[in-house]
């Protein structure tokens, strides 16, 4: 019989109320490519390490706040502060005004998508 064993993330799934408005976010604002559309509501976008960012419109969008319950996932990128400050110039909503240090080379924070979802973003200063 086959163990259980998790081997790692497959890909991500970003559920949104307007997918016109994510998918712009989503290749505009963080470079993301689509690799494929999957009907007129939702596609597939290619990520480094064999992983990916499956996006979907026509949901119902809870409200949230820094404080709510969720899962959320961590993009990766070469300098949590240039990114931090093409986000701000592109006008997004920030949870934390700065990068964070967290140890090491590591700097981390958190901001909204159009539909209000949290998403992180982890990298050296």
């Amino acid at each position: 019989m086959k163990q259980h064993t998790v081997k790692g993330i497959a890909f991500v799934s970003v559920y949104v109320d307007d997918f016109e408005a994510g998918f712009k976010f989503y290749t505009e604002v963080l470079g993301l490519e689509k690799q494929y559309d999957m009907g007129t509501q939702a596609c597939f976008f290619n990520l480094p390490d064999d992983t990916g960012l499956y996006l979907q419109g026509g949901n119902s969008m809870p409200e949230y706040t820094k404080d709510t319950g969720r899962a959320a996932f961590v993009l990766k990128v070469e300098s949590a502060s240039a990114s931090h400050a093409r986000l701000k110039s592109a006008g997004v909503r920030f949870v934390h005004d700065e990068p964070m240090h967290m140890g090491g080379d590591n700097h981390w924070f958190q901001f909204y998508d159009p539909a209000g979802n949290i998403l992180e973003i982890l990298g050296p200063e």
